[in-house]
């Protein structure tokens, strides 16, 4: 008879459930965690069906000495240095104890963002995988349909959709899948939040994505919302709060990390670090982004939609030049930049731009971006744009000649009237 394995059992029990909070980890969430932290450190290539029959194996000792990876993944979820520390021994002869093979996956999952059962290698079928499929599927429609659909026509459809996700995972699918679908969905109603220009709500919605992913056990989704959150509080102008979450994000990060996480996070750090006026930590980060983003890419990998490219990290370069003060050098990068993504960011990128044109003395040039910007950011109710211009237009001397037609959409704000 197979002598249990205590240490193992009471290192999984030391973990707090992702589902019920203040409970012990069950051998399923444990099993999910494992699935999706191989899927992770093989970068996509492994996919692997553990369930709970297979941690209580190893508990009950049947199985003394799990795969390498399974062990890898133990002893990063349970947060212990080495194996012995888990009750596992190398057997003296014969072959290590490993899950059936016949259950592992052998085709690649597909890449579409908001798939969050691929990402979690979730293979089990019936009700509960055909209900987190149907939870999860609208997010990422809604999160290209934001590129195109105004945020206050959009944001009551994530709103709702957030509010039915976290019903259905509270109630029938409190599971490591069921807290990453939260997380996203979350997110993408901060992001909607902050458009609006509703920054307590934005706040609040990214700090639960992070509590969510928390509880997913995914290091790329945690990092991924923990830096959106910092870099929404550089943009709000709280940098040094900014750079404490951007920093707590890279530490988050796992070696299995693709570069586009670095490249993005790199990015976001060059910003802040150049809102501070930490010119040489600016011009590093910028140079890691370069570096990362100079590695052949695949397909996006989730949580993101979209690729992060050099054109991207070209944006953000241009933005920590001109927090820097290097005006025309930033002038000259936001020219090299071409105008690919969706209307919102574009317009953005033309306000900053627009800075950085009339601090050289190109007024004029810089107006008639301004002007641009404000019409998108009226068509699609962002007011995160629109504030952006008029922070932009009260940077300029009040009787600017230049600034004539900015100034009339401006006014038009006020009074119903359209620009």
């Amino acid at each position: 008879m197979s002598e249990p394995n205590e240490m193992l059992r009471a290192a999984r029990e030391r973990v707090e459930s992702p589902s019920s909070p203040g409970e012990p980890m069950t051998r399923q969430e444990l099993a999910e965690a494992i699935n999706a932290y191989v899927y992770r450190a093989s970068g996509g290539k492994q996919v692997t069906a553990v369930d709970f029959n297979h941690v209580g194996k190893w508990e009950r000792g049947t199985i003394r000495w799990p795969a390498a990876r399974y062990r890898a993944a133990l002893r990063a979820i349970l947060d212990v240095a080495t194996d012995r520390d888990l009750g596992f021994a190398r057997p003296a002869r014969g072959k290590p104890g490993d899950v059936d093979r016949k259950k592992f996956l052998k085709t690649a999952l597909g890449t579409s963002a908001g798939a969050v059962l691929a990402r979690f290698a979730l293979v089990g079928s019936g009700d509960s995988g055909d209900l987190l499929r149907a939870v999860s599927g609208p997010t990422a429609d809604y999160r290209r349909m934001e590129q195109e659909v105004s945020s206050d026509r959009l944001a009551p459809a994530v709103d709702a959709h957030l509010s039915l996700a976290t019903a259905v995972v509270g109630n029938q699918l409190r599971t490591s899948s069921g807290h990453a679908v939260l997380a996203e969905i979350a997110g993408l109603s901060a992001w909607l939040a902050a458009d609006r220009g509703d920054g307590a709500t934005a706040r609040r919605r990214y700090a639960d994505a992070i509590r969510h992913a928390g509880r997913a056990h995914h290091p790329l989704l945690t990092s991924y919302m923990t830096a959106s959150l910092g870099h929404f509080a550089v943009e709000s102008g709280d940098p040094r709060q900014g750079m404490t979450l951007l920093d707590r994000a890279a530490a988050q990060l796992d070696p299995s990390a693709p570069s586009t996480a670095r490249a993005w996070l790199a990015s976001l750090h060059a910003v802040a670090y150049a809102t501070l006026g930490n010119r040489q930590a600016t011009y590093a980060a910028l140079r890691t982004a370069e570096n990362a983003t100079s590695r052949p890419h695949g397909e996006p990998v989730w949580p993101w939609v979209f690729s992060f490219d050099r054109d991207k990290a070209a944006r953000y370069q241009a933005e920590a030049l001109a927090g820097l003060g290097d005006f025309r050098a930033a002038a000259a990068a936001f020219e090299a930049v071409s105008p690919s993504g969706g209307p919102k960011p574009r317009a953005l990128a033309q306000v900053k731009r627009a800075r950085a044109l009339a601090a050289i003395g190109d007024v004029e040039r810089s107006c008639a971006l301004a002007l641009e910007a404000l019409r998108v950011g009226l068509d699609y109710s962002s007011e995160r744009v629109t504030s952006r211009v008029r922070a932009f237009r009260a940077s300029l001397p009040v009787r600017t000649r230049a600034a004539g037609a900015l100034d009339d959409a401006l006014a038009a704000l006020y009074d119903d009237r359209t620009p």
